[in-house]
């Protein structure tokens, strides 16, 4: 009799792919998951049509894109140098209108279309490599393929789609780095790091990161070598130094990405929109009226008033123009450090915002749909997330600990001023993917060496 208790040999069951098989299998999936994504995309675009992109970031970002296009340098205007926006998305939106010879809005939405697809392949190359599970890897790939509140947005000329790519690019830069340590991978995650933080300031927490996660895990196999994890972190601020010189001198201040950080400290006082006066002519604000979302109320009535009686203040002392930003600005920050339960009010409910699906057009009308998919998608890969985080930090993997420390980082910082859900949230999604299936299914670890020393 065989092992099997019928004569016969058990059969030992295929041999895994070698190396070539699994690149080959790489390279199928990820082109199918493309022409999955592109076709998804032209298909909502065929049959509901561009947004509207009045009222809200896009105006600003398409004259930007046209301006550079055009020659006329980052302006708003074709006048003034601009400090408001970060420079990355536009200036790739700008050298895509550039090469088409189009500054038209269906030039830059074919831009979108090509960017957010191309987050569905590299998604599944991070979450591949991150973890062990290869099957977590496909459905996370077909996620960013079809999920329809990424595709929903696909029209809006939003940094969001750029600002995935940078930051999935960045975490295959950290595993292939962290994980196989070399001169030229170290060089190459500094590069993105320092892109990561002209797409989006709070990335500039990133080579902060990799050298405090470097120097803890310094004596660790999973860690590069420190000589490799200054040059990374030398290399991103190469990348980030020139802009910050450029900001300081057409604004004559210190700027490190843009000047957006004031307009965010008064946002977050008056938890929504508050419009100055700058000049006594201008006329009176109303007081606030809060508005009803679901489940919560948005709006700080004691924190406007607070705001409306500075503003008064300031221009009886004859300040007017920028100056009254400024002013507004510093009486914010103090308002901040006075109202901490306030301030942790609002990071406990952004955090809760950032795991819903942000929606526009027809999805807009189905909030059941949208409950469903943060309670079947998102806050599971929410809990992933921290069980992810912490099992890096436990295990000493540097890839994983410098990624989830400074996606943690990044969404505490825009925690404070979510309005429309998970907007902010949405360039982490690849990334919280692989932290959460390297949470669920622990890491994979190949060929990793400590030559370099």
């Amino acid at each position: 009799m065989g092992r099997d208790g019928v004569g016969l040999e058990a059969s030992p069951g295929p041999p895994p792919p070698g190396p070539d098989g699994r690149r080959r299998q790489a390279v199928a999936w990820c082109l199918l998951l493309l022409l999955l994504a592109v076709v998804s995309r032209l298909v909502y675009l065929r049959h509901f049509g561009v947004e509207s992109q009045e009222g809200g970031d896009m105006g600003e970002y398409i004259a930007l894109a046209r301006h550079l296009a055009s020659g006329d340098g980052f302006t708003f205007d074709g006048l003034s140098p601009a400090t408001y926006r970060p420079p990355l998305f536009s200036c790739l939106l700008a050298g895509w209108c550039w090469l088409l010879g189009d500054t038209r809005l269906g030039a830059m939405v074919a831009f979108q279309v090509v960017v957010q697809s191309l987050a569905a392949p590299l998604a599944y190359l991070l979450v591949r490599a991150a973890q062990r599970s290869h099957r977590w890897a496909i459905g996370c790939g077909f996620l960013m393929s079809v999920y329809p509140y990424l595709i929903s947005t696909v029209s809006l000329v939003l940094q969001e789609p750029t600002l995935t790519l940078i930051a999935t690019l960045t975490g295959i830069a950290f595993v292939s780095w962290c994980r196989t340590p070399s001169l030229s991978r170290a060089v190459a995650t500094g590069a993105c790091l320092g892109l990561s933080a002209l797409g989006k300031s709070p990335f500039l927490a990133g080579p902060i990161v990799v050298l405090l996660v470097g120097w803890v895990f310094r004596r660790h196999p999973r860690s590069p070598p420190w000589r490799q994890v200054v040059l990374a972190a030398a290399v991103s601020a190469a990348v980030i130094v020139p802009w910050t010189l450029r900001n300081a001198l057409v604004a004559g201040r210190f700027v490190p990405i843009n000047s957006q950080g004031a307009g965010a400290v008064i946002w977050m006082v008056a938890d929504g929109h508050f419009r100055a006066r700058e000049m006594p002519s201008d006329p009176i604000p109303q007081q606030l009226d809060p508005e009803q979302g679901v489940g919560f109320t948005y709006g700080n009535e004691d924190g406007v008033a607070y705001l409306l009686k500075h503003n008064e203040d300031l221009l009886r002392q004859g300040v007017s123009g920028s100056g009254i930003e400024r002013g507004l600005e510093a009486a914010a920050r103090s308002y901040l450090v006075r109202h901490p339960l306030y301030v942790l009010r609002l990071v406990a409910r952004g955090m809760i915002l950032m795991a819903a699906p942000y929606t526009v057009g027809p999805l807009r009308e189905h909030p059941r749909v949208r409950l469903a998919a943060m309670v079947l998608i998102h806050l599971p890969l929410a809990i992933g997330f921290a069980v992810g985080l912490l099992r890096s930090w436990r295990e000493h993997d540097a890839a994983i600990a410098m990624l989830s420390l400074i996606a943690t980082l990044y969404l505490l910082a825009h925690s404070t001023v979510v309005a429309e859900g998970g907007r902010y949230a949405a360039p982490l999604l690849p990334a919280a993917m692989a932290i959460a299936g390297y949470g669920f299914f622990g890491g994979q670890v190949r060929g990793v060496g400590r030559a370099g020393r």
